[in-house]
């Protein structure tokens, strides 16, 4: 079999990706023939490689970006780096119909941090999260299959949680106000489960209460009642300055939402 008959045999198969081993063995070369064959491929631009030893079959359509949607790739990829994941934040926000514009990068939370990937006009950005592989997620179809997306709730959770992730403070308000139909306050709670640390909850029952969503705050609340809480800032990485304090909520409200 030749390199192009591979490609060709995988796409028949509806398939976008491959490994070098697998190619390897498809083929019956040694590796050195092998990468040369690779390297053939990479000029036409039939192929790319996001990471090592992982390529992607470019069709047409998406050889002028020089990569796949990363939508169509990170399942396939996360699989081959043997890593658990979810997409997240502003790109998990995509799926719910909470995010205004598409964002520049592609965020994907895993078991680690890893060196972003830049593929053709595609950039991944990886966010470390430990508990990543227990975290509640939804499925959704692209053209290359199934994706790991944030629930609701653990989307929620995160936005609060690093809100530099989400463009800031005042762009987390926005896309909670979007996201706040698909929250469902019995998921929260056994969130909390999940997620034993309070400040996210502390931060997300204030956020709720300001915006005006009562019935999800007092669940929240609710949930705090028996709980020794602390003070926490809304946003971690800007000055303490307390601008004002929400006894009760326990947050330390150190800068301005618009």
């Amino acid at each position: 079999m030749k390199a192009n008959e591979f490609i060709t045999k995988l796409r028949s198969q509806g398939r976008y990706s491959f490994s070098i081993q697998e190619i390897n063995d498809a083929l019956g070369l040694n590796m050195a023939a092998t990468l040369n064959a690779l390297r053939r491929l990479r000029m036409h631009k039939l192929i790319v490689s996001p990471a090592k030893g992982f390529y992607l079959i470019l069709p047409p359509e998406y050889q002028a970006y020089g990569c796949l949607p990363a939508d169509m790739f990170i399942p396939d990829l996360m699989k081959h780096l043997r890593l658990p994941y979810y997409v997240g934040f502003l790109s998990a926000a995509q799926f719910y119909g909470a995010a205004h514009q598409k964002p520049q990068r592609f965020q994907v939370v895993t078991l680690k941090n890893k060196t972003p990937i830049q593929c053709g006009r595609i950039y991944v950005e990886f966010i470390a999260n430990k508990n990543v592989a227990v975290m509640p997620v939804r499925k959704f179809n692209t053209f290359a299959g199934s994706l790991a997306v944030a629930s609701p709730e653990v989307l929620a959770a995160d936005l609060v949680t690093s809100p530099s992730r989400a463009a800031g403070i005042n762009n987390v308000a926005t896309i909670l106000m979007e996201l706040v139909e698909n929250i469902n306050a019995k998921r929260l709670i056994e969130l909390m489960k999940l997620n034993p640390e309070l400040f996210w909850v502390q931060r997300l029952g204030y956020f709720f209460e300001s915006l005006g969503f009562n019935d999800l705050a007092n669940v929240l609340a609710k949930a705090l009642n028996d709980k020794q809480l602390h003070w926490a800032r809304l946003v971690s990485s800007a000055p303490y300055n307390p601008l004002r304090r929400d006894n009760k909520w326990k947050i330390i409200v150190n800068t301005k939402v618009h």
